[in-house]
């Protein structure tokens, strides 16, 4: 399946920060299909991957069984040891859950103090459409915001970046544009929407991204290093560690 321009430019971010970390355990969240879990895995960490939804969880397990036991897919969060990973990984995520606050302080509770949290999540209130609202968005994030969150869920050495720019600009109102027919997710709740997200992309989406490969948006993964520090792009990345290390 051909991946989304924002995808495509999201993983080439992630890759950039997290370039020289030390490979060691860590604990994703929303893991989806277990693609970002794979990416990890790859370089050498080792883990778990969670995801509200069972076909979800049975996709990871499908998806990551070439790594063995050195991944699990638990059907509960119970099941986790506390304060035991290296790293927390949340991607495209927060901004589903209405209580993100509360939620982002349990998944904390897995991360052993001075572990890393690393998080993607859409940018810009201004930016919410109809592709935010069929995948289940409650919001989209501004800088402060995001870094309040953090911080109050006991994160230090805060850092973000902001990505996408300036492909993203035209892609969101493309996006928005040929699902504004789509109803599809409408008897959904927003779980269900959210779940639904992370397996399958709307029919529209997918007729345009046959038309182009991945190697279109290579130019653009470069380009987006020279604004991450402006808040011009689609999506944030943010970092740190937890309190207490």
């Amino acid at each position: 399946m051909k991946r989304q321009p924002k995808l495509v430019l999201r993983e080439s971010c992630i890759n950039d920060v997290t370039r020289t970390w030390t490979p060691g355990s860590f604990v994703e969240m929303g893991a989806g299909t277990g693609h970002m879990s794979k990416m990890f895995l790859d370089r050498g960490f080792d883990g778990a991957s969670h995801d509200l939804g069972e076909d979800s969880r049975q996709m990871i397990r499908d998806n990551l069984a070439y790594a063995g036991d050195r991944i699990s897919v638990p059907e509960s969060l119970s099941e986790l040891a506390t304060e035991f990973f290296d790293n927390l990984l949340a991607f495209e995520v927060l901004e589903h859950i209405e209580s993100d606050a509360e939620v982002l302080g349990e998944w904390m509770s897995y991360l052993k103090p001075g572990g890393r949290v690393l998080i993607s999540v859409p940018a810009h209130a201004r930016k919410y459409g109809r592709s935010d609202e069929i995948v289940g968005h409650v919001r989209r994030y501004e800088r402060d915001e995001l870094h309040r969150l953090l911080a109050g869920a006991g994160v230090e050495r805060i850092q973000i970046i902001n990505y996408g720019f300036p492909i993203t600009e035209l892609t969101r109102p493309l996006s928005n544009w040929l699902i504004r027919g789509d109803r599809s997710y409408e008897n959904m709740s927003a779980e269900q929407r959210s779940i639904r997200s992370a397996q399958a992309r709307p029919k529209a989406i997918n007729r345009v991204l046959g038309m182009f490969s991945d190697k279109c948006v290579l130019p653009f993964v470069v380009m987006q290093r020279w604004f991450y520090r402006f808040d011009l792009g689609d999506g944030y990345v943010a970092w740190g560690v937890k309190r207490g290390g």
